[in-house]
């Protein structure tokens, strides 16, 4: 079992969303560019409002689909929210659970996602016991893409057409680590 609390990185602080969040998080959530690859739509203000009302509850991981949702802030910019990191529990039997990330385009390019999504990968397997992380992605999405390979994910499948999304059929990809991978890397990195 895990509640969140708040997670320091070198630049970064994870913590729970709150209402306050909500000028930030629109950011994002209404830019078509940005949710372009995204398997949720666009959304406004008010929408925003009811989805982060939502994500803000995230906070416990238990049971088979609990999700943990974190703003990411830089250290630089405290209190502004630069993106969300996420983790869902995808079987607890089988220790398996999913990431995912998304962040403001004025705050991509800089490492960040990279730094959040790998102490999430962490706190799967050191403090959730998990045996496999994995993240499933739009095909297109080569940012992601990158990202999973440089976290030392690898591409296990490539699902053609599975996915109707914003008006048409996209093909989705699933990348995963299993968690001795995750730790030979680690160490390899020190």
């Amino acid at each position: 079992m895990f509640d969140a609390s708040p997670i320091r990185t070198r630049r970064l602080l994870l913590r729970p969303l709150t209402a306050g969040d909500l000028d930030d998080v629109v950011v994002y959530q209404s830019d078509a560019e940005t949710l372009r690859y995204m398997f949720w739509p666009v959304r406004d203000r008010a929408a925003s409002i009811e989805h982060l009302a939502e994500r803000a509850a995230r906070t416990h991981l238990e049971n088979d689909g609990d999700a943990l949702v974190l703003a990411i802030e830089t250290l630089d910019e405290p209190g502004r929210v630069i993106g969300e990191v996420n983790l869902r529990l995808t079987s607890v039997a089988h220790r398996q659970a999913e990431i995912g990330w998304i962040l403001n385009p004025a705050h991509q390019g800089h490492g960040f996602a990279f730094e959040a999504a790998a102490r999430m990968v962490d706190l799967c397997f050191d403090e959730l016991g998990s045996h496999r992380v994995h993240a499933e992605l739009d095909a297109r999405n080569l940012a992601s893409a990158a990202l999973c390979r440089r976290l030392g994910f690898r591409e296990e499948a490539h699902f053609v057409e599975d996915v109707w999304n914003k008006g048409q059929w996209t093909d989705s990809k699933v990348f995963a680590v299993v968690e001795h991978e995750w730790r030979a890397r680690r160490t390899s990195d020190v």
